[in-house]
């Protein structure tokens, strides 16, 4: 008689113990994915960080061009003159 409570209770226990490993392993498992998917969004953050940098330096290059011209365009229109700035 003893038996036939021993047996399901242990079957029971045996169950839960393998629910609960079960569980940790996708604890274990879901905190690897957010880690492996936090590492990815960092390295496309450093990379949009560092394109963005290389577009605000070839436009900074391109006004310094623009200003560049747009002062010989000035001098040329002037006669080649320079003029100074009077004293104050």
């Amino acid at each position: 008689m003893t038996k036939t409570f021993v047996l399901p209770l242990a079957l029971a226990a045996s169950l839960g113990l393998a629910a609960c490993s079960g569980a940790e392993d996708a604890a274990a498992d879901a905190v690897d994915a957010v880690e492996e998917t936090a590492e990815d969004v960092g390295a496309v953050a450093d990379e949009a960080a560092s394109d963005m940098a290389t577009a605000a330096d070839g436009a900074m290059d391109e006004m310094e061009e623009m200003v560049d011209d747009a002062g010989t365009a000035v001098d040329e229109a002037m006669g080649g003159e320079e003029e100074e700035a009077p004293a104050e």
